[in-house]
């Protein structure tokens, strides 16, 4: 470190020359005695002209900045934003709602980058030939803040307000051309947000981090997602842009043009930051909104507005603020049936007040609607329960020849009339209930409405893995009870997967899934065994009064049989009584 940057005088070395004398001697012992100790010289190279002038211009701009900072919070229902004149941007966005707090219980900071260059917000003018390092300030209300800054003929005045929906920040960007000549300018918006490696790196057992970011940008109708490694080389597309931002699991920050002005381009990006041992401990990803160019004349002037939503993926909130930014919410192909599940959940919440006792009804509600369809689906595999008995004699009895297996299994269909394509047509059903499912798991599992809310017990994040793998646990001894009941037609080793393999599998991936999710599992398990035990009493009571019937019909058919044999006996003897002999006949007259 030189002496330029310490501060600190470099000791002088004491003289040696005998002709200096004892005066010199004894003043440069004091200096040397009482003078600070000796740091480590850096050789530095003699700078260069322009390393020169940029070292001095970093030096004016700390001294501008330093001298010239100032910050203006805005205060909203949802949020507490901080507008820094230094880079003209947020310097902070902190959600005031309880529900959202980090690790140790702060209010959960939506700005995640600390220097002025990367202020989220922060805009430039290209044509404008200006860059200001800072803006002047001037307070509107608690809900609106102005930065004015004047240069090169040109005056800019940006205007940060409060948006009526929630989580939202209007930014109105207004250039006044003061000069004798045209300009064309355009402007280009950007968010920034940072995060580090082992933020993203939840490990290898345990379920994917909420903190992995993605880019993401509408444009012509269509949503481009782009993960931190594609991002490294930069992605722009062209046409009509409805939104460009950044987001994790439950969180976003998003660009969307106002008014008639349309956006021309969106662009995406993300760089390394910082260095653990030559690997980098973090990413910065950069989004921006690009408008076309317009010409100012001579005392003319232009006007952008742009809104930035910073907050949860809420659908509500989102829905309000418009410019399609409920296609941030990702639900995949299953998005109408999620979307629907996603309502109806937060309407059972509204009477319940509990979202886990929500899960439970809406599951419910769920079954009852599907029970037709599943007990169509028990009553047609309900032949396969009467012949599990013979098909595991033909599965003991041949082991290991699969074609002689196959051969007795058909035979015994034969015999019992059963059709194996019938049997196949049993599980449609089942396959119709798959999309179902598919999308009540998209939607709890994206949903942060779940974020930090308790159910009961120790389950006080339904957002989070179960701390105790209670849930997972009772989900494996669920599923492999269901399955002991099931009634189906498998050989041993299908058999064990069905049983053993398959519920392990599913637990092991509850244990680091949202307890919610594993709450909807169980929930829907626990349904399942009852509706499997009330579809086999049914069964059994109708078998049991079929078979009456065919007791009864049997009696009544032996019943007739003898009435008919005690008849035709009685016929017999008539006849036999009354052989051989004539009919009297009247006397004649004579």
């Amino acid at each position: 470190m030189s002496e330029l940057e310490t501060g600190r005088a470099k000791p002088p070395s004491t003289p040696f020359f005998l002709a200096a004398g004892a005066l010199l001697l004894v003043t440069f012992g004091l200096q040397w005695y009482f003078a600070p100790e000796p740091t480590a010289e850096v050789p530095v190279e003699a700078p260069t002209v322009d390393e020169s002038v940029a070292v001095a211009a970093a030096a004016a701009r700390e001294a501008l900045r330093t001298a010239n900072t100032h910050s203006t919070t805005l205060h909203a229902p949802l949020f507490d934003a901080v507008i820094d004149n230094v880079g003209g941007g947020l310097s902070s966005l902190l959600l005031t709602d309880r529900r959202f707090r980090d690790h140790e219980g702060n209010p959960l900071e939506m700005v995640t980058t600390d220097r002025a260059e990367y202020r989220p917000m922060a805009i430039e003018l290209p044509g404008s030939g200006i860059d200001p390092a800072y803006w002047d300030a001037e307070v509107e209300s608690e809900t609106s803040v102005v930065l004015r800054h004047s240069e090169g003929g040109l005056e800019v005045t940006r205007r940060f307000s409060v948006g009526e929906g929630p989580y939202q920040l209007i930014e109105e960007v207004h250039v006044h051309n003061v000069g004798s000549i045209e300009r064309r300018i355009r402007l280009r918006v950007h968010a920034y947000h940072y995060v580090e490696r082992i933020e993203e790196n939840a490990g290898f057992f345990s379920a994917r981090s909420t903190e992995i970011s993605t880019g993401l940008c509408r444009h012509d109708e269509e949503v481009t997602r782009k993960d931190r490694e594609d991002l490294l080389d930069a992605h722009g597309y062209g046409g009509s842009v409805d939104f460009v931002g950044v987001e994790n699991s439950y969180f976003a920050q998003m660009l969307a043009p106002m008014d008639d002005v349309d956006a021309e381009r969106c662009g995406m990006r993300s760089s390394d930051h910082g260095s653990d041992g030559g690997e980098s401990i973090g990413s910065l990803f950069d989004v921006e909104l690009t408008y076309p160019a317009v010409s100012i004349g001579a005392g003319g002037e232009y006007s952008w507005r742009v809104l930035s939503y910073y907050g949860p993926k809420d659908w509500t909130a989102l829905e309000q603020a418009g410019h399609e930014l409920t296609e941030v919410v990702n639900l995949g192909y299953l998005a109408m049936i999620a979307r629907a599940f996603a309502r109806l959940l937060g309407w059972i919440h509204g009477w319940a007040g509990n979202w886990g006792l929500a899960i439970i009804l809406l599951t419910l509600m769920v079954r009852i609607a599907l029970f037709p369809i599943v007990e169509r689906q028990f009553r047609a595999m309900a032949p396969m329960r009467k012949l599990k008995p013979e098909l595991d004699a033909i599965n003991k009895r041949f082991p290991d020849d699969l074609e002689k297996r196959q051969a007795g299994m058909m035979e015994l269909y034969r015999k019992h009339g059963v059709s194996p394509f019938g049997q196949m047509m049993g599980c449609l059903p089942l396959v119709l209930q798959m999309p179902v499912f598919f999308a009540l798991y998209t939607s709890l599992s994206t949903n942060v409405e779940l974020y930090n809310q308790p159910f009961a017990l120790w389950w006080q994040d339904l957002s989070a893995p179960d701390p105790y793998f209670v849930l997972p646990l009772m989900l494996v001894g669920l599923m492999h009870l269901q399955q002991r009941m099931t009634p189906a037609a498998m050989d041993p080793q299908q058999q064990k997967i069905m049983m053993i393999v398959m519920p392990l599998m599913m637990g092991f991936f509850m244990l680091f899934l949202p307890s919610g999710l594993c709450l909807y599992m169980m929930t829907n398990s626990v349904l399942g065994i009852g509706q499997q035990q009330l579809n086999q009493w049914r069964l059994g009571r109708e078998d049991a009064h079929k078979e009456a019937a065919a007791a009864t019909a049997a009696a009544a058919e032996a019943s007739t049989s003898d009435d008919s044999s005690d008849d035709s006996s009685s016929s017999d003897k008539k006849s036999a009584g009354g052989k051989g002999r004539s009919p009297k006949r009247r006397p004649s007259r004579g």
